[in-house]
């Protein structure tokens, strides 16, 4: 072998073990990619056979990454790059099932991410069920927070009219909204029955005036007012909650409480209607990422 052979060969070992390490990871730059690859095109007669296997696997990688940028995109909201490099993927492989699905998904999460836009902007009414998981109550003068003389659940059911409804972060192409709350609200708890005035401040707190109806007289006999504080982080329908109570008939009764809660919200408002949903489809189709108005 001669000494100009000799150099090729250990230039072509180089390149092509540069880009099977290249590879063998995630994420790496496929521009950057091109470019060693193309300098390796440049050594393919030294060993045509490896050189081909590295060029389908170069094929293969560029197509799964590609593909995970698309599902990356979607899953962050970036819609607009989503479907733009979507619809350069789907033109290159026509005929790849893998690619198809794909497509489908990208272009219905971008659907129901216009069209929940719209339905947070016009939320008006919630109704709001709840479970939680209390301690029993204490008179506060020997109020410990590690220990209660036990726990039960208790089971709540609340509807509230919306008001200072207004955008707050936006994740891409999604918007999220902020609102506060007014309504009313039903407690059932060890045998009490509580009734409400509650309002919630832009989801995330809030505080309940009622009266405990002593139903089952498991802790007392007497009826009791009731004032309850939340603090609750919101995560789009569901929300995760800290609550404590004070029962109270302002004598010699008094008691103090305190759980933590699970509650669903359920978001009423005007429907979407047939000329948004349509607008929203050519939108998509057309990848013109846009707010409805």
């Amino acid at each position: 072998m001669s000494a100009q052979d000799s150099l090729r060969l250990e230039k072509f070992n180089a390149l092509a073990l540069r880009v099977q390490k290249m590879m063998g990871k995630k994420g790496n730059s496929l521009e950057h990619l091109t470019v060693i690859h193309r300098k390796l095109s440049e050594y393919a007669d030294v060993n045509p056979s490896i050189f081909k296997e590295i060029s389908d696997q170069r094929v293969s990688y560029n197509l799964s990454e590609r593909i995970r940028y698309v599902k990356n995109q979607t899953k962050t909201f970036n819609l607009q790059q989503a479907l733009v490099a979507m619809a350069i993927l789907e033109k290159e492989n026509t005929d790849n099932l893998e690619v198809q699905e794909l497509n489908k998904k990208t272009n219905t999460k971008a659907r129901k991410v216009l069209l929940k836009n719209i339905t947070e902007k016009r939320v008006n009414y919630t109704i709001e069920p709840s479970i939680s998981y209390y301690t029993l109550g204490k008179p506060p003068s020997e109020f410990a927070f590690f220990s209660s003389p036990g726990t039960d659940f208790m089971f709540s059911l609340a509807g509230y009219k919306t008001f200072n409804l207004r955008p707050s972060k936006k994740v891409g192409s999604k918007q999220n909204y902020i609102y506060s709350q007014a309504g009313l609200k039903v407690d059932y708890f060890y045998g009490m029955l509580i009734p409400q005035l509650s309002t919630m401040f832009t989801q995330t707190s809030g505080i309940d005036f009622g009266y405990a109806l002593n139903l089952g007289g498991k802790q007392t006999e007497v009826d009791f007012y009731s004032i309850n504080i939340a603090a609750y982080y919101p995560m789009d329908f569901l929300s995760i909650g800290l609550n404590a109570r004070i029962l109270s008939d302002f004598s010699d009764n008094h008691f103090l409480h305190y759980g933590v809660s699970l509650k669903y919200n359920l978001k009423l408002g005007p429907k979407v209607t047939e000329q948004e949903r349509n607008k929203i489809k050519n939108d998509v189709k057309n990848i013109n990422i846009s707010p409805l108005k």
